[in-house]
C-alpha cells in the first residue's frame, strides 16, 4: 500500500492531548480503587480500540502529532490467542482510517522489493536474519508436494459481470464456483501445469458453524499429509476483509503488466498464544525468502507478512503457510489473476527452476 509521510506538529501541538490522556489515566485508576475494577477494564477496551486516541497517545511518545497516519489495531487479547474466535469478519487485524475516497483502494507499497514484517507477537523478529538463513523446500519429484486447504472456504469477494452472484452471507457463500475454493482450484491448476503435483482439500469447514473449523480443517491437513508423505507445504487460502470505520470494504490492490489485481499477504503463526508450535521461526524464514522472489519477480504483489499469536494449523508440517488473497472488496478475477502469479513463483522456487 502507498505510505505517505506525516506532516509534523510541534512539540507545542500536543500539550492538550497530553492533558487530556494524563487526566483520563488518573480518572480511571482512582475509579479501578474505589472498587470499579470492571467498569474501568471496559473503558479501556474501548479505548484500546479507537485509532483517534492510539494516535494521540502515540504522539505523546514521539512528540509530534501525526495528522495523516495509518495504525494497526490488534484485536482484543482474547481473540488474539483463541483459534476458535467466533467474529468472521476481520482476517487480518489491519484497519486503515478514513480516508476521503469513493473507492478506497489500498495501493501496493512504494518499497515492494523490501520486505517487512509486521509483528503481533511478543517476540523479537529481524528481517535480514530471517532472508540470512536461506530457507529453502524442494520438490522431492515422488508424489504430491503441495497441499491447498480452506479452512474459511465460504470466504468470497465482491460480485462482477465475469462472476455474478448473491452471497448467502455478507461476502460468503458456500458455492464453490464463487468463494476462495475456486481460487485454490486455480492454484492447484498453476503448480501442475509448472511440474508440480498438488492435492486440492475442497471442503467448505465455515459452514453450518464458524466456530471449530480450524479444528476441522486441521484433522482433514493431517488425514491428508498421512495419505501423501510426500507433500513438502501446505497452503492454507483465504480472503481478507479490510472495512472502514463506516463498514466499506477495501480492496487491496496492485497493477503488474498493466493488469489490476489483488494483493496477496502471507499470515504466518507462532506459539505465542500458548499452543504447541516448535518450528514457527523456520516456517517464518521460509516465508519471508519466498516473500522476499515475490518481490522482485512482481513488485507490488504482496502486503507485509503478518506474524500472529494464533498457530493456524501450522504446526502440522514445516513449510505451512496462510495466504490471504486479496480481501472482501476485490473481484474473483482480480483474486485469480493474483494466484496465477503466486502459484509460478512457488513452483518455480520448489523445482529450483
Amino acid at each position: 500500500m502507498r505510505r505517505r509521510r506525516p506532516k509534523h506538529r510541534r512539540r507545542g501541538g500536543i500539550q492538550l492531548s497530553a492533558a487530556v490522556a494524563l487526566c483520563l489515566a488518573v480518572s480511571l485508576l482512582m475509579f479501578a480503587r474505589a472498587g470499579g475494577e470492571e467498569l474501568a477494564q471496559q473503558a479501556l477496551d474501548h479505548l484500546a480500540g479507537n485509532t483517534g486516541f492510539i494516535a494521540r497517545a502515540v504522539s505523546l511518545e514521539l512528540g509530534f502529532f501525526p495528522e495523516t497516519t495509518e495504525v494497526f489495531a490488534p484485536r482484543t487479547a482474547a481473540a488474539a490467542r483463541d483459534e476458535q474466535a467466533s467474529d468472521p469478519i476481520a482476517e487480518s487485524a489491519y484497519i486503515p482510517l478514513e480516508e476521503e475516497n469513493d473507492a478506497p483502494v489500498l495501493h501496493a507499497a512504494d518499497k515492494a522489493a523490501t520486505v517487512t514484517i509486521n509483528n503481533e507477537t511478543s517476540y523479537e523478529v529481524d528481517v535480514a536474519s530471517c532472508l540470512a538463513a536461506n530457507a529453502s523446500i524442494r520438490d522431492n519429484g515422488d508424489g504430491p508436494q503441495v497441499l491447498i486447504v480452506h479452512t474459511h472456504g465460504s470466504e468470497s469477494y465482491t460480485p462482477d459481470a465475469a462472476f455474478p452472484y448473491t452471497p448467502t452471507e455478507t461476502e460468503r457463500t458456500t458455492d464453490t464456483k464463487y468463494n476462495v475454493v475456486r481460487v485454490g482450484d486455480e492454484l492447484q491448476k498453476v503448480l501442475e501445469a509448472n511440474g508440480v503435483q498438488a492435492v486440492h482439500i475442497r471442503d467448505i469447514f465455515d459452514s453450518p458453524a464458524y466456530s471449530g473449523s480450524y479444528d476441522r480443517s486441521l484433522a482433514a491437513i493431517e488425514e491428508a499429509l498421512a495419505e501423501y508423505p510426500s507433500i513438502q507445504i501446505v497452503i492454507d487460502v483465504h480472503r481478507d476483509s479490510i472495512l472502514t470505520d463506516d463498514g466499506r470494504a477495501y480492496k487491496t490492490s496492485c497493477t503488474i503488466d498493466g493488469e489490476e489485481m489483488a494483493q496477496l499477504m502471507f499470515v504466518v503463526g507462532t506459539d505465542d498464544g500458548g499452543l504447541t508450535h516448535p518450528d514457527w521461526r523456520d516456517n517464518l524464514n521460509y516465508v519471508a525468502s519466498l516473500q522476499y522472489k515475490l518481490n522482485r519477480t512482481y513488485p507490488g504483489l504482496m502486503r507485509p507478512v503478518n506474524l500472529r499469536t494464533q498457530r493456524f494449523n501450522q504446526h502440522a508440517r514445516l513449510g505451512s503457510m496462510l495466504v490471504e488473497v486479496g480481501s472482501s472488496g476485490n473481484t474473483m478475477p482480480e483474486a485469480l489473476a493474483a494466484i496465477r502469479l503466486f502459484g509460478k513463483t512457488l513452483a518455480e522456487d520448489l523445482t529450483g527452476a
